[in-house]
């Protein structure tokens, strides 16, 4: 059971990673540094231009990795199981789930989720960020517990609320002084284990561009003054040599009419400040190209993927991105096997006997494929490996189970002694 003194804790360590972990919010929403920055002349031009280069790299990420569902494939074609499975994730969006999952383990380095059993039987799970709920481990490693805190008001006085998930049930609690106390009954879950999973980017935690802040600081910085100077240029100062006694109302009338009458050409001119435009340019594609190169994002609107690519050139070019996607993978089919073993856990205690190794995740990526080389591929194959896993390859085939289903079916219902004796009779009767 949790006390309140592991409850202040696990808060406290939460409110430590919080600045962190909103700063990544904040840049993938567009809130960047360079929207605070204040000029020591207020008078000067002070633009602000923000890139979208962290959502950039998280977006491209989702579309080549998430933007297909996960296909779940049983080891023993349990088709109990799969259509078990089925029903419990339509009725909780997860394929929209798994996108946003996604996306937040690649911004934060981490995402959680939460499971449980609602008044009606259903099995339910949903996400939650990691600004929203804090995983306390031991030190193996392993959950201990799981807390959710949000304020709400009492009257006057703000409360805290607190829902705590452990190995065995949810509880409820409500800050009172420097505690916290029960604010309403506990209750079982019956997962048998702490019924949040984690997943995870990577062994160290990193969102996707978090090592790269400093560099899209200082490209928009490089933006922002760029603009800044062509602001100043058009307000730059016009220098009349000789016209000491040129008034207000004399520039007035000049900005007016916009005539400058003068007996030499070189007695008027603009005090402007030369810019570099040709190192700004070179400095900007350089970072540009470090992004992109280090962040392994392809630069999608380049003349490399203009043209028509063979499979293996496309293969190379997007080898970064699907090098960092297939680290993706593995890390979240860890958390997935629990997903797996948590809903197996209740649907056995309802009477079934399921084993939730028994499922395996087949992943698609979203990138143009030659159909005809994988058909070529799987019929060279169709011998070697099990038609189960030939058809998963198929980037248009889905719910590959129930579609081998209907093919035993089709073929059952087809006599073949009758269509062998049909062709025959039409061989006889165009003689």
């Amino acid at each position: 059971m949790v006390t309140s003194e592991q409850i202040k804790e696990a808060i406290r360590k939460h409110k430590l990673e919080l600045p962190r972990l909103q700063k990544l919010y904040n840049y993938y929403i567009g809130k960047h540094a360079i929207l605070d920055r204040k000029l020591p002349d207020p008078q000067k031009p002070n633009n602000k231009i923000v890139t979208a280069y962290p959502t950039i790299v998280i977006d491209t990420v989702m579309g080549y990795m998430a933007s297909k569902p996960i296909s779940y494939i049983s080891r023993t074609n349990n088709e109990d199981l799969l259509e078990e499975l089925h029903r419990i994730f339509y009725f909780n969006d997860e394929e929209d789930v798994n996108a946003e999952i996604v996306k937040s383990f690649s911004i934060f380095g981490k995402t959680h989720e939460l499971y449980w059993v609602d008044e009606t039987g259903n099995i339910r799970f949903r996400h939650y960020k990691p600004i929203e709920m804090y995983v306390e481990k031991d030190s193996r490693g392993e959950d201990l517990f799981a807390v959710r805190y949000w304020e709400e008001k009492n009257g006057d006085e703000k409360v805290i609320k607190v829902e705590v998930y452990d190995h065995e049930g949810i509880y409820s609690f409500k800050s009172q002084g420097d505690s916290y106390v029960f604010d309403e009954e506990s209750r079982e879950h019956y997962f048998g284990e702490v019924c949040v999973n984690t997943y995870f980017n990577n062994e160290e935690q990193i969102g996707d561009f978090e090592q790269f802040i400093p560099m899209i600081d200082s490209i928009e910085k490089m933006l922002s003054d760029s603009s800044n100077e062509i602001e100043a240029w058009v307000n730059s100062y016009l220098v009349l040599a000789g016209h000491e006694g040129t008034t207000g109302d004399d520039l007035k009338a000049m900005r007016q009419e916009g005539v400058l009458l003068l007996d030499k050409i070189d007695q008027a001119k603009f005090l402007t400040k030369e810019a570099n435009t040709e190192f700004q340019s070179n400095f900007f594609e350089t970072i540009d190209s470090l992004l992109h190169q280090q962040t392994n994002t392809p630069k999608l609107t380049s003349e490399d993927f203009s043209s028509n690519l063979s499979g293996v050139a496309l293969g190379f070019k997007l080898f970064g991105l699907e090098g960092k996607s297939m680290v993706k993978e593995r890390k979240m089919e860890k958390a997935l096997r629990k997903r797996i073993r948590l809903i197996t856990n209740i649907l056995n205690k309802q009477g079934k006997q399921y084993d939730g190794y028994d499922i395996r995740f087949n992943f698609s990526r979203n990138i143009p494929q030659n159909e005809a080389e994988i058909v070529d591929q799987m019929v060279k194959l169709v011998h070697m490996v099990p038609l189960e896993e030939l058809l998963s390859w198929h980037p248009r085939l889905q719910e590959i189970p129930s579609l081998i289903k209907r093919m035993k079916e089709q073929e059952d219902t087809i006599n073949l002694d009758n269509v062998e004796q049909f062709k025959q009779e039409n061989v006889n009767g165009q003689q």
